[in-house]
């Protein structure tokens, strides 16, 4: 079976986007956005700085090791479909599964940040799904299946791309330097989360 492989992933920092040695705050505007009932202006900026590099950044390194497992045996790297099951089996799916259980661990503060958590939620969770999907397609030889998998692949990079922008605007609104991760790879053409 042609495998149709999704792997133009490799991104580094895949769920940040960012680069957690660039984010920063930036406390020059004495205009202050509204804040969560409780937190003061200060409180949300490092809410949000926590979010995007201490709890982003631990499903990000899950997330990656999970691309690097997969990028072995997809694109150039395929071989045959039995040693793409096997990574996708025994290294692939386990350390997504890892991502996934660390998203949903991420404890927020912020009606803004639990948005942002959703929406982290639903693009590991979209890009789960696309693994399993694959997986199957290569238990039942199944095309029609792989085609599924890339399309949840699509869902999942529009998710993305929709996760970067809200939270580039919550950055701006709180005046936290927010730059995704320039870092690029042949297959990728543009950064992750």
């Amino acid at each position: 079976m042609n495998t149709l492989l999704l792997v133009s992933l490799l991104v580094s920092s895949i769920l940040t986007g960012s680069n957690p040695n660039q984010m920063q705050v930036n406390m020059t505007s004495s205009e202050e956005p509204k804040t969560s009932v409780n937190a003061t202006f200060e409180e949300q900026q490092e809410a949000i700085l926590q979010f995007i590099n201490v709890d982003v950044a631990r499903v990000s390194s899950y997330e990656m090791e999970a691309f690097d497992s997969l990028a072995r045996v997809s694109g150039e790297n395929y071989t045959d479909d039995e040693t793409m099951y096997l990574e996708l089996v025994e290294n692939t799916i386990p350390a997504y599964e890892k991502a996934l259980a660390e998203a949903q661990n991420i404890e927020v503060q912020g009606k803004e940040l639990e948005e942002m958590k959703k929406r982290l939620l639903e693009a590991t969770g979209t890009f789960y799904e696309a693994l399993l999907l694959q997986k199957q397609a290569l238990e039942q030889q199944s095309k029609e299946l792989m085609n599924q998998s890339n399309l949840k692949l699509d869902e999942y990079f529009q998710l993305v791309d929709t996760y970067h922008l809200e939270l580039e605007l919550l950055s701006k609104e709180y005046e936290v330097k927010y730059e995704k991760n320039s870092e690029k790879t042949e297959e990728s053409d543009e950064g992750f989360m």
